[in-house]
Formats: structure tokens, sequence, C-alpha cells
């Protein structure tokens, strides 16, 4: 079992997106899949209550404290990955969310606040790795517009100063994402082939730096 957590201390960067199209593309390709919302709010579990009967997804599980995600993460064991949808708070919940993960991806949007933000993750990631603990980490651009300046800035990864690995994968700013979500469908679910696409290279460069 592979645990891959979806983290930034700032809300509305696009976690749940990103989680949700991420376990569903895993289990699509034939995976067995589980995802946990542990953030409070509840995005991904209201995601998939919004999803149709038949919706080929994988299921949601609601770990939101953290002694219940510690204790309840052995019975998720017969699962090949477990996608962890964080919150948006880098307190207890986010440390032990880093301290059982394998690959954590942190999300950041083309803003000062998300970048500034993702320093307590950050922290988090790199206090593991100084007791011994291993996790493969990297930022994962999302809502990127290549109209933008900041976003072409975000691309080149010269703001990126914490150490940190940077996906050549990125998300862009599609409608279909947010769609998908509110209609507790998957991207893969929708005809927006390039926000397929886009998710596909993710998985592929995770695939190839052996992190999924």
């Amino acid at each position: 079992m592979k645990i891959i957590a979806i983290l930034n201390e700032k809300g509305g960067t696009g976690k749940s997106t990103l989680s949700t199209n991420i376990a569903t593309a895993l289990h699509r390709a034939g995976k067995k899949v589980v995802l946990v919302d542990a953030d409070p709010q509840g995005t991904s579990r209201d995601w998939r209550e919004a999803s149709p009967p038949d919706a080929d997804l994988p299921p949601v599980v609601a770990l939101d404290r953290p002694q219940m995600l510690v204790g309840s993460l052995p019975t998720l064991s017969a699962n090949d990955f477990v996608i962890i949808d964080g919150p948006a708070k880098a307190g207890d919940m986010a440390a032990s969310i880093v301290r059982v993960a394998h690959v954590a991806l942190i999300v950041i949007q083309p803003s000062g606040a998300d970048i500034w933000a993702s320093a307590a993750t950050v922290k988090l990631i790199r206090s593991k790795i100084d007791v011994g603990g291993a996790i493969d980490a990297a930022f994962l651009v999302n809502r990127t517009s290549g109209s933008t300046k900041l976003s072409k800035q975000m691309l080149t990864g010269e703001w990126n100063e914490y150490g940190i690995d940077q996906l050549d994968s990125t998300i862009g700013n599609r409608v279909a994402f947010a769609q998908a979500l509110t209609d507790g469908i998957s991207v893969y679910d929708l005809a927006d082939g390039q926000a397929k696409a886009e998710i596909d290279f993710v998985i592929q460069e995770l695939e190839k730096a052996k992190w999924v």
C-alpha cells in the first residue's frame, strides 16, 4: 500500500480537485484505490455523495482526526493506493498525514499567498526527513494560465527556494475541473481532453519517478 498525500496549508488551492482526479485515474487504471478525506470541510465526501449511482469512481472514507487516521490505516492495507485529501491547516492533522505518507504533493497556484503558505507543509516534510523518515515530495502547480506573467514565472521554478522538487506536469485553469468536482464525477467523464491529459501527465511523471 502506497500513501500519497495532497497537501497545502492554504485553503482553495485545489487539493480536493486533484485528489479526486488522481484517485480516479489510478482506479481506472485497474488499481485498488481509496480516497481518504482528512479535511473537516469534507469536500471529497461531498463530491462522492453527489456522484451518479453507477459512477466508476473510488470509494471515499472520512478520517479527519489524527488518531482516527493513524489507527484506521491498517484497515486499508488491501489497497494499492491511499490518496489523502489534506486539510487547510498545517496542525496536528497535517503532521499526522506527513508522518504516514510515502509521497507528498504540495499543491500551489500562481499566487504569492500559496507559495508562502506552502512553507508550513515543507517544514513538516523536512522534519520527517531530519529524523530519518522517508518521504518523496514535490510541488504541483495548479490553475496555471499561459497568459499571465505569474504563471510563466511559476513554470520556470525560479520562485522555488525550498529545496523541494517541482513536477514538470502542471494543471491548467479549466472549467472541467470545477464541473467534475461539483457533479461528483471526474474529468475522465467530461469532454475536455486537455484536462484528462494533464492528470495523465501527472500520473506518468509519478510513475517515471517510481512514486506510484
